[in-house]
């Protein structure tokens, strides 16, 4: 088996970006280095793509799996280089393609002052066929990817498919309502995708900021981490409770969600965030109808992002998979959402919740709740 000590990455949505480009790659260029941190391998800027150095070989498939965690890159592949002649990129193909394979070839000459075309090249494996190791078949399922650059033939038998999107950080900062299910997560990883950098906000039902370090939140926390740099802030709830225990219970839920989308806002202030990603899908939950959620953001100035909006239970659930984080967001635990409304309205007027908001002193919970909120993680 070839050891490669290269690895080449493709952007594909940048290229849209017009006179932004150049800034959504240098932060894709960041992004790759943090995510290849701990690691010897470097990464080279080239005209349309990005290609990673590893002088180590045994580090090639670290290397690989942290690319698949970065967002931005739409494909990503181990690469050999030849030279820009037919003798050394025959030699180096039948060193990457095993004995007696089938492949087909795909050429791609993105240097066009390269002294030959992707016919000519195709055409000299062609006429060197009986010679080479492995068969040349344009119906096999294997590849072998020839890219012509201005720095070699870049050579591969792999094309992984990256996350896409935009990096992480792009678009700005984003508070993330993180609760301990299962839609949260996800909502954050679709937010990091289009390039918000979130900063989790988690209302918790303990005595103790410190209590949640137990749960399994931070290990939730840790897996979205993988994806993209963050912030948390742990956020006790029992101000809240303590007034929602005198207003009708059914009410509960919308005013809790007012409550926490208005110390998202606040923290979104002192963070520079400029939005506020809920893991909400419409009518999934009682608090999720239409007028309920027309209800609950009605003071909010923010932009608030739901990506899961118009997704399924089954739906999220797959990607929760995916992502790595169902696992733990089945565990148990204490849900600060779940905790007293059994019968919860699912039509509250905007005008009434506001009423009960104002009359009962919501607002000044909001501050007593920021006051008695930590910085939990940063990674």
């Amino acid at each position: 088996m070839y050891s490669y000590e290269h690895a080449v990455a493709h952007f594909g949505e940048l290229w849209l970006k017009g006179r932004n480009r150049e800034a959504f790659i240098l932060r894709l260029v960041s992004n790759m280095r943090s995510a290849l941190n701990g690691t010897d391998a470097t990464v080279e800027r080239m005209r349309d793509r990005l290609m990673v150095h590893v002088p180590k070989p045994a580090g090639m498939d670290d290397v690989l799996e942290r690319l698949g965690h970065v967002f931005g890159v739409s494909w990503y592949a181990p690469v050999a280089i030849a030279r820009t002649d037919f003798d050394d990129a025959v030699a180096l193909a039948s060193r990457l393609v095993s004995k007696g394979a089938k492949v087909r070839l795909e050429v791609h000459r993105s240097d066009k002052s390269a002294p030959f075309t992707s016919s000519d090249l195709v055409g000299e494996f062609l006429r060197r066929k009986d010679s080479l190791p492995f068969v040349l078949d344009r119906d096999a399922t294997s590849t072998l990817f020839i890219e012509v650059t201005r720095e070699g033939m870049l050579m591969h038998t792999q094309h992984i498919a990256g996350l896409g999107g935009l990096p992480v950080g792009a678009s700005g900062k984003a508070i993330v309502l993180m609760s301990g299910g299962i839609d949260s997560p996800v909502a954050a990883f679709y937010a990091m995708r289009r390039g918000l950098s979130p900063i989790y906000l988690h209302f918790h039902a303990f005595q103790s900021n410190a209590d949640v370090d137990g749960t399994k939140i931070p290990m939730i926390l840790d897996v979205l981490a993988r994806y993209g740099p963050a912030k948390a802030y742990y956020a006790p709830a029992h101000v809240f409770q303590s007034i929602a225990m005198r207003l009708p219970q059914k009410f509960e839920l919308v005013l809790f969600k007012r409550f926490m989308l208005a110390v998202a806002e606040r923290i979104a202030l002192k963070e520079g965030a400029s939005a506020i990603v809920t893991g909400e899908s419409l009518g999934q939950v009682a608090s999720q109808t239409v007028k309920n959620l027309t209800a609950s953001e009605r003071s909010v100035k923010l932009f608030i992002m739901r990506p899961l909006i118009g997704m399924d239970k089954a739906e999220i659930i797959d990607a929760a998979k995916r992502i790595g984080t169902f696992e733990l967001s089945v565990q148990k635990y204490r849900d600060v959402c779940s905790i007293r409304s059994k019968n919860p309205a699912t039509g509250v007027s905007a005008e009434l919740i506001g009423k009960l908001y104002r009359s009962s002193g919501m607002a000044g919970a909001v501050g007593q709740t920021i006051k008695r909120t930590a910085v939990a993680v940063q990674t």
